[in-house]
């Protein structure tokens, strides 16, 4: 899941990371939304073919603007693919529309607070970036300078994009 030879860009990351690891050495079934303390997810950290700006969408849930992502399905063969599906619904774009290494990029554990008959629980979040291919619109959502969103107060977004500016 998560390569041993994945470095942490920070301590927050190193902590996530750990987080995770225990999280799925412990629990039977880690991507399952029945799994009440929390589950795997998967993200798409969205560059623009210039590689300047990233793609953020608006979570209703959350009232605040994300990378594309969320729950892994049954169908997903692997949380790579997790992340590619999420983007792809969640922005109109087709798989032919991106381009991705398949690496993992970066890992977040978040609190999503509780709703309707759901409770307060994590995300173990698993980010892939992707870059949009010349040509290619997402028809939801907005873009926002890697610089700019470097300096975010959320701390989750703003090492992604620290993380693709420091190379």
């Amino acid at each position: 899941m998560i390569p041993d030879n994945f470095s942490p860009f920070d301590p927050t990351e190193a902590s996530h990371i750990a987080q995770v690891r225990e999280f799925v050495g412990r629990v039977a079934e880690p991507a399952s939304r029945s799994t009440l303390e929390g589950h795997l997810t998967g993200s798409a950290f969205l560059l623009s073919s210039d590689g300047a700006c990233a793609w953020l969408i608006w979570h209703e849930k959350l009232q605040r603007w994300l990378q594309p992502g969320g729950h892994l399905e049954a169908e997903d063969a692997s949380p790579w693919h997790g992340a590619l599906r999420e983007l792809c619904e969640e922005t109109g774009l087709s798989e032919a529309d991106v381009s991705s290494d398949g690496a993992l990029f970066d890992v977040d554990v978040h609190t999503i607070p509780a709703r309707g008959d759901e409770p307060t629980h994590f995300h173990y979040d698993l980010r892939f970036c992707f870059t949009l291919r010349a040509g290619a619109a997402p028809i939801t959502g907005r873009w926002i300078a890697l610089t700019e969103l470097a300096g975010f107060p959320e701390e989750s977004l703003s090492r992604l994009a620290r993380k693709v500016l420091a190379g």
